[in-house]
């Protein structure tokens, strides 16, 4: 058990830090950072922090973070923002996230702004294989950039439908929706963007998956999972 004013640890240039059991907290910022080329692997345990659970951020040499999140188990609490998440400044990208199990959960108490579980705004690699992630009052998944694959697990949103607020480091509105495909809030990691579904159980409020895109062909593919409200969305039949 342990607790601290900022991170309880940080980890860079290869280094590791492995979360067997225990309770983790911080009253600042998130409990567990992952800097340039370092690795944050959660089995089990309670991390629960201000800010984060865990996230990335740190410029390497080559203009890269290049850290690395595996989450196994153990529960991740985010009070004000998310339960994991890397940095959408320039340079803080190439970061891979891997979630097989776990329960993730970000909360809000800012004024103006909304929970998410999971943040990730540059030229990130994520990919959710089980677990559970959930936004009280936000977004469960908002992407900025990168790659994310979902092949199973539980994403979910929860709020007062059409309400809005803002999500990490931007000034865009968003609404409740359990993925946010975010490609207008042009972060350093949108080229080559891209989302794919091939399984788990997505809910949100105002949408499932929600793609706020300037492509003219957003790269999203789902090819499975269960989806409320439906993905794609219906067509409202128009008025004779």
């Amino acid at each position: 058990t342990a607790s601290n004013k900022g991170q309880v640890a940080m980890t860079s240039n290869g280094g590791e830090i492995i979360v067997e059991d225990g309770a983790y907290s911080s009253s600042k910022a998130a409990v567990f950072r992952a800097g340039v080329g370092g690795n944050v692997t959660v089995n089990g345990g309670n991390l629960t922090g201000q800010e984060g659970a865990v996230d990335c951020r740190g410029k390497g040499p080559d203009n890269l973070c290049g850290a690395t999140i595996t989450i196994n188990g153990g529960k991740l609490s985010g009070l004000d923002n998310y339960a994991i998440a890397t940095n959408g400044s320039a340079g803080m990208g190439g970061n891979v996230i891997t979630i097989n199990g776990g329960e993730l959960e970000g909360h809000i108490t800012s004024a103006g702004y909304e929970a998410i579980g999971v943040y990730l705004p540059n030229s990130d690699v994520f990919v959710m294989n089980g677990g559970t992630i959930k936004a009280f009052d936000g977004a469960g998944i908002c992407m900025r950039g990168g790659d994310v694959t979902i092949n199973d697990g539980t994403i979910i949103a929860t709020g007062e439908p059409g309400t809005t607020g803002k999500i990490g480091d931007g000034n865009f509105q968003m609404g409740k929706s359990a993925i946010i495909y975010h490609e207008k809030a042009n972060y350093p990691g949108k080229e080559g963007m891209r989302l794919e579904v091939n399984g788990g159980t997505i809910t949100g409020v105002d949408h499932s998956i929600e793609v706020l895109s300037n492509e003219a062909e957003p790269q999203v593919f789902v090819t499975g999972g269960t989806f409320d409200p439906a993905y794609p969305e219906p067509v409202p039949n128009e008025e004779p």
